[in-house]
């Protein structure tokens, strides 16, 4: 079997998982929305059963599962006498994700159009009819960090153990927590801009997922540097959301709070590491 059959095999394997999760995903959300979807239009709407049903398990079986390869997977590996090279699996990954976050975009922007939000300030209620499209766009953003937890798999297959650092380990652990801490929240009560900090994120993903799509494919991408520019201009602007959400609304504090103290271990630790690369590049160019 030659390089370009087995690459296509791969790409097929892919998307055919990928097409299964989505199958099972949406089937679930039908499954438990369909009288919340039918009463849409009307003035009543069901709870959103996938948000009743919202515990802490899924993240700490996650995250305990997830550390337990961090540690053993690079082990392993270290065993092997080469480093596996899934590209057709990572691609067909890294276009999925491209394309899962412009549709959750998509889903925000035109539920903000569709029913007049502010851009800062609205009060959104899980069982509110007007809502129910953020509702499903944060639960998807949600869902979704479980499979970003896939980043880590393909570093540790291809021996990048370098790559798995406290910040990419400690960055995908905390925003499983954070997002089921969102979730769980506004299940609670109601609460302002949801969907502010996922779009925002979703945005970011659009452009970094595209760019390892690309960079798979062989193609020049210019805005490399500029990934890590936007991802600490995301972390300040959602810092400052999260400080107007505090000081001019009535939103559980909890959330708030939350999501400044991730904002700010996020600015910290990613300033830090651009800090870094951005000298280690600057005095590279000089011993030039």
């Amino acid at each position: 079997m030659g390089k370009d059959s087995t690459t296509k095999t791969g790409v097929f394997i892919a998307l055919a998982c990928f097409g299964v999760y989505f199958h099972q995903l949406y089937s679930y959300v039908l499954r438990t929305t369909h009288n919340a979807s039918l009463n849409r239009n009307g003035t009543k709407i069901s709870a959103l059963k996938w948000i009743d049903g919202l515990s802490f398990e899924a993240p700490l079986i996650a995250s305990l599962l997830y550390l337990t390869m961090v540690f053993v997977g690079p082990k392993i590996m270290r065993k092997r006498a080469e480093p596996f090279n899934p590209k057709a699996l990572m691609l067909v990954y890294n276009v999925y994700q491209t394309l899962f976050n412009v549709y959750v975009c998509y889903l925000f922007v035109s539920e903000i159009k569709t029913n007049n939000f502010k851009v800062w300030g609205e009060t959104c209620r899980w069982n509110d009819t007007r809502t129910f499209g953020v509702a499903l766009g944060v639960w998807l953003h949600y869902n979704n960090k479980y499979l970003e937890l896939l980043d880590t798999v393909w570093m540790i297959l291809r021996k990048k153990e370098k790559q798995v650092s406290f910040l990419h380990v400690y960055h995908h652990v905390l925003l499983v927590w954070a997002w089921w801490m969102v979730c769980w929240t506004i299940n609670q009560a109601p609460c302002v801009d949801m969907y502010f900090g996922a779009l925002c994120n979703s945005f970011i993903h659009v452009v970094m997922y595209s760019y390892y799509a690309m960079a798979l494919m062989g193609v020049a991408v210019p805005w490399k540097r500029y990934i890590t520019q936007l991802q600490l201009l995301q972390f300040m602007v959602v810092f400052c959301h999260a400080v107007y959400v505090l000081l001019y609304t009535k939103c559980l504090k909890i959330l708030p709070y939350s999501q400044m103290f991730v904002m700010a271990n996020m600015l910290v630790l990613f300033g830090n590491f651009y800090m870094k690369s951005y000298k280690n590049t600057s005095s590279k160019r000089k011993t030039k």
